[in-house]
């Protein structure tokens, strides 16, 4: 792999193959004020409304013959949940590419066994706690009524692993893995970003010009294979499960509702979905677009994702900016593919970024915290969300 080679790969979950991306004709990273040439390393001058502009230009019902690939940082949020005060001139909010070539391929099994990972950082219970605390504090004042909470782990590498060591790693077993599961390889920073994502932000059908999302809220550890029909059962009778699945639901319900007025309908609640060492639930919305929608019009709707903000949105991202105190990046972020009849985003959770001149992994882990959560349980959960991401490499 050159060092200036840019390429990305989606996992075609009906088919089971990937979707490989090369040869780009364009590559963008893009800040508030600027970005960033990633074909040639060069800055240019320009703003958040010409990356905005482009989104406009986008609409899902045209077939693409070249793949769109775009991935949308956390923090671009802030961007449309109307917070554009609380962005960071310094840090990314997406990148932007355009390939010339796309093939699906049978998925690659040459895995290297040699993963080494050393923890360079990660929440302390008591620094969790102290988050925790606020966040409840919040909820009892009536600020908000669920927050997600997340934090930061780093991790070192063997200097020996290279990009596709983590690649063919991340689709070596056919159940675990994650419908949006994809990568994205930048060879002009030398970074790797590798989501094992089971989350839809949303997914078009074209036919139907129907729009659908599916938040996922609830999660249970599961220690092994016999043991997940009694943590289902568990889970869909946890009242505190339930409330966050309920809030988010409507909240995305309200805000799937906001792209054109349209009614949106929950096609399902309380759907089961199985990833490595845990079981979640999520629900199923649905709502009518008309033609030649933009892609900047439902990303205004329903960018970031209500499962991992909490609602009320706006008020939510303003005090996780204050307690999380960290740039989420691509984590909690979404990528979009636009390509022929396929026009879908997902939530980048179980998502890391790999840098390869440091040898350093940057994962996020969280979860949604209401009046009833406990401490205990949700700084659980987020180590239960981190072993399920690295299991793809030790297991």
């Amino acid at each position: 792999m050159s060092n200036n080679n840019i390429y990305s790969s989606f996992y075609l979950y009906k088919k089971h193959k990937q979707l490989l991306c090369s040869d780009p004709k364009y590559a963008f990273l893009y800040f508030k004020d600027f970005r960033i040439n990633l074909l040639t390393g060069k800055k240019e001058d320009t703003s958040i409304e010409h990356l905005v502009l482009y989104l406009e230009s986008k609409n899902l019902d045209e077939n693409l013959k070249s793949p769109h690939v775009i991935h949308l940082f956390f923090e671009l949020g802030y961007f449309f949940t109307g917070l554009e005060n609380l962005i960071d001139a310094n840090k990314p909010l997406a990148i932007i590419i355009k390939y010339n070539n796309a093939v699906e391929k049978d998925i690659d099994f040459n895995i290297q066994e040699n993963f080494n990972f050393e923890s360079n950082s990660s929440i302390s219970f008591k620094e969790y706690q102290t988050k925790f605390n606020e966040v409840q504090r919040n909820l009892k004042e009536g600020q908000c009524y669920q927050l997600n909470l997340t934090a930061p782990f780093y991790f070192k590498f063997d200097k020996e692993l290279k990009p596709e060591d983590f690649i063919n790693a991340l689709w070596k077993n056919t159940l675990a893995i994650g419908a949006y599961s994809h990568y994205t390889y930048i060879g002009t920073y030398n970074k790797l970003f590798l989501s094992n994502s089971p989350e839809c932000l949303f997914q078009y059908d074209k036919s139907k010009r129907e729009l659908v999302t599916m938040p996922i809220k609830g999660t249970v550890n599961v220690s092994s294979f016999k043991d997940r029909e009694a943590a289902w059962e568990y889970l869909i009778k946890s009242k505190k499960d339930e409330t966050e699945l309920n809030i988010i639901t409507d909240l995305l319900r309200n805000d799937m509702t906001k792209i054109q007025l349209n009614p949106s309908r929950v096609l399902s609640l309380k759907r089961r979905l199985e990833v490595p060492g845990l079981i979640h639930q999520y629900s199923m919305i649905a709502t009518k677009l008309s033609a030649n929608t933009s892609l900047a019009v439902v990303l205004r709707a329903l960018f970031p994702g209500g499962s991992i903000t909490g609602a009320p949105k706006k008020r939510v991202m303003e005090l996780t900016k204050r307690i999380e105190n960290y740039q989420r990046g691509l984590y909690t972020g979404s990528t979009v593919l636009l390509y022929e009849k396929m026009a879908c985003a997902n939530i980048n959770i179980r998502t890391a970024q790999v840098d390869f001149e440091n040898y350093e992994i940057k994962y996020g882990a969280g979860g949604g915290i209401t009046v009833q959560s406990t401490v205990k349980e949700e700084y659980e959960e987020l180590f239960a969300k981190l072993e399920s991401f690295l299991r793809v490499f030790t297991k």
